[in-house]
């Protein structure tokens, strides 16, 4: 109902949205053991990830080689636009500069050293030899 003759009423409100800063890992898929079987002297594996990030400025992922297992290796990564790979000491660094959801495929190639790889004849395997960290940027 609405009166003519009294005043109408008025106010002022003042709020702020808050987003959380968030980094999480959805999904990280990668084989457990790499199978090293018939002299290779390399092996290859995909790694699936899925993160999602609230962190305006971006993100970095730093990759470490564990050095007992491997040499050193090679990885490309395809997946989500704006995401940029560099090598970093005994690793890659993968970083981002905004926020959103990031669906990466990481493909390494592991370089085994001398005397990891099996004999022709029998087969050997090698737990996932990647450690990950993540920082806000």
């Amino acid at each position: 109902m609405l009166s003519v003759d009294k005043p109408q009423a008025s106010a002022t409100l003042n709020f702020a949205i808050v987003i959380p800063a968030v980094l999480r890992i959805l999904e990280n898929n990668h084989p457990a053991l790499l199978s090293a079987d018939m002299g290779t002297v390399s092996v290859s594996a995909l790694q699936r990830m899925v993160l999602v990030s609230t962190l305006r400025k971006g993100f970095c992922m730093d990759l470490r080689l564990n050095p007992q297992q491997v040499a050193d290796w090679q990885l490309s990564l395809s997946g989500s636009p704006g995401i940029r790979v560099e090598a970093a000491d005994g690793g890659y660094r993968i970083c981002t500069s905004h926020a959103g959801r990031f669906e990466l495929a990481l493909q390494h190639v592991f370089n085994l050293k001398t005397g990891q790889a099996a004999p022709r004849h029998q087969a050997s395997a090698l737990h996932w030899p990647v450690s990950m960290s993540l920082a806000s940027v």
